[in-house]
């Protein structure tokens, strides 16, 4: 058993160690000559691995490393190749200048905890970046109730008052309902026979369908998801959002 698992790790070790040199050789674009690696010495390599045993996390850190690289690489050209469905879509609601130079971009659910932590902080960038920006994507996979909510916030936006409707569904601390999301619509002053007509347009369903084939698309597994002038940026704070903004600027 123990000679069984110390082979499975010495071919795992060994697979890794290949597979970052790999990548390494792949991304040099320089012609060099060809380098014949020397023959493993098994009983080298394990007497190595028994002296020093951290080069096995060391090779499956660097290994995970390598691998987080070349998914942010891949995510970045997907978000390029779709700049214009991410930033100017039309079904999209938006704040800011149509034609800003910045583009704060953001995939959310309606029934995301981590959502709701994040809304305040991107009410304040909204109000004090009035020269960006900001596009909205509801995203509806979280719960039931998260394509209602998508739904209304599309209908709202259809009266010009989506981020009304953004901001006390993201603020409700109570789980949210077809019955309380329409009490929200009407106490936001919508009109409720326009509202409940859009809700259930196909102009509505087909904006809804368009985020989640974007999001297909762009392979986003979670949310929130922010995205600043087609690159995802790792920050989910008032403060990290607008030193993202700032270096732009």
């Amino acid at each position: 058993m123990k000679n069984s698992l110390y082979i499975s790790v010495l071919a795992l070790v060994i697979s890794v160690l290949t597979a970052i040199c790999c990548f390494f050789g792949c991304c040099d674009h320089k012609a060099k000559p060809a380098i014949v690696a020397p023959a493993l010495d098994k009983a080298e390599l394990r007497a190595a691995l028994e002296n020093d045993p951290e080069m096995i996390v060391s090779a499956l850190q660097r290994y995970e490393q390598v691998q987080r690289e070349a998914q942010l690489q891949e995510a970045s050209r997907l978000f390029k190749a779709n700049i214009e469905a991410l930033n100017n879509n039309a079904n999209s609601p938006f704040v800011g200048p149509k034609d800003a130079k910045i583009v704060l971009v953001e995939f959310f659910d309606f029934s995301c905890g981590y959502c709701k932590r994040l809304a305040p902080a991107v009410e304040e960038i909204v109000k004090k970046n009035p020269d960006i920006k900001v596009v909205f994507k509801p995203i509806t996979f979280v719960a039931q109730i998260s394509k209602y909510a998508a739904q209304a916030a599309l209908a709202a936006n259809e009266q010009g008052k989506f981020m009304e409707l953004y901001t006390v569904m993201l603020g409700s601390e109570s789980r949210l309902t077809e019955e309380s999301i329409n009490g929200m619509a009407e106490k936001a002053g919508l009109d409720m026979k326009k509202f409940k007509a859009d809700v259930a347009s196909e102009k509505v369903q087909k904006a809804i369908a368009e985020v989640s084939d974007l999001a297909n698309t762009l392979q986003i597994r979670g949310v929130p998801t922010l995205v600043l002038n087609g690159t995802q940026i790792q920050v989910v704070d008032e403060a990290g959002i607008q030193a993202e903004i700032d270096r732009l600027k």
